[in-house]
């Protein structure tokens, strides 16, 4: 196993889980919205979150499974989509007319596609690392958990901010637990290699 792979899974995983975090605190207070500057950090974690999920599945291995695999493919390919999403919200928390781009024909099935994607393959990696107990599995919980918080934070208008800003911690809790784990691996993976 490459340890370079490994450090980026990690370095990646652990700031992508901490910028997560700190988004959607900052978002927190801004409105409808969002702040450009939360945003942009959202849009920061969600790019380093493609670098995350591979070095999760690379480190996992065989572990993967069918489950992990799926993760690693639905997650990255709805995390891309979403990563476009949050470009134009970024856009949007300064102009307030540039989701009009979202609601194109060819974009509009991406716009709700893509985020469902993204949502079951983090549910997926979550069971993933809970089933190939090769991260803490408390890590996957977490994942699963601000997963779901975080999805059904649509669903709820009036503390949607506040229920974003809690699924953001559980999944970013999971992400630099993960991340940690690689770290500290990450030597022993240096001397075995």
């Amino acid at each position: 196993m490459n340890p370079s792979i490994i450090r980026l899974g990690s370095f990646t995983s652990i700031l992508a889980g901490t910028l997560l975090i700190a988004a959607h605190a900052l978002n927190l207070g801004s409105g409808e919205y969002g702040s450009v500057y939360g945003n942009f950090l959202v849009f920061m974690s969600h790019l380093l979150l493609v670098f995350a999920f591979f070095g999760l599945y690379i480190f996992q291995g065989e572990k993967n499974g069918t489950v992990g695999f799926l993760a690693m493919l639905l997650g990255n390919i709805g995390n891309i989509v979403v990563t476009a999403i949050v470009f134009v919200e970024i856009a949007q928390a300064s102009l307030e007319k540039a989701s009009q781009v979202l609601m194109t024909s060819v974009n509009e099935p991406l716009s709700t596609y893509g985020p469902l994607l993204f949502v079951l393959g983090m549910i997926l990696l979550g069971i993933s690392i809970i089933r190939g107990k090769v991260f803490p599995v408390y890590s996957g919980y977490l994942l699963v958990a601000g997963t779901i918080v975080f999805a059904a934070a649509g669903m709820i208008n009036d503390f949607k901010l506040i229920i974003e800003v809690i699924g953001a911690i559980f999944t970013g809790a999971g992400f630099i637990a993960a991340g940690m784990t690689l770290r500290s691996d990450s030597h022993s993976v240096k001397i075995k290699g």
